[in-house]
């Protein structure tokens, strides 16, 4: 008994209709370019090729997709978000949501990427609800002052958190 099962077929499909319109993110008044990059890894630490990330923020005016590379490496270049204040004052650190989606994913994985040194993420009123030790998993190393790292890892003992919406 071999061969692939449904369930591992979903993903070929991703590159039909997707592969187009990656400009780069940007924002009316937000001027600040950043570059995001990591890897989409497995439980096991293995890249995932042929996985797309998208990343999306308010007053957005579009949706940025990252594809992944053979060892899941990926890259994003953007404007960096600012802060938002609901009318309720809860407090939006900087940051893009994120989707997850490759081959043989049938869940929708959901995230955010936050960015280290940002002093608002201490008062966001979502990565306050994640337990303090699973913060480090949403939120993007600095590697130089317009550039961050961050792997997302879809299972595991390192499991990025993801959330359920």
């Amino acid at each position: 008994m071999g061969g692939l099962t449904p369930f591992q077929t979903v993903g070929p499909y991703l590159h039909l209709g997707l592969r187009y319109g990656l400009e780069p993110m940007t924002a009316p008044g937000l001027t600040t370019p950043v570059v995001i990059h990591g890897r989409l890894l497995d439980g096991a630490g293995d890249g995932i090729g042929d996985g797309v990330l998208e990343f999306w923020a308010a007053g957005f005016d579009r949706i940025g997709r990252a594809w992944t590379e053979t060892d899941g490496s990926y890259r994003l270049t953007a404007v960096k978000p600012s802060v938002r204040l609901d009318p309720d004052g809860a407090v939006h650190a900087p940051h893009f949501t994120l989707r997850v989606l490759a081959r043989g994913v049938l869940t929708e994985y959901l995230t955010r990427v936050y960015f280290e040194g940002e002093p608002d993420n201490e008062r966001d009123a979502v990565l306050q609800l994640v337990p303090a030790d699973r913060r480090a998993t949403l939120i993007a190393a600095a590697t130089s002052p317009s550039e961050y790292h961050l792997d997302v890892v879809v299972q595991g003992d390192r499991e990025t958190v993801f959330f359920d919406l």
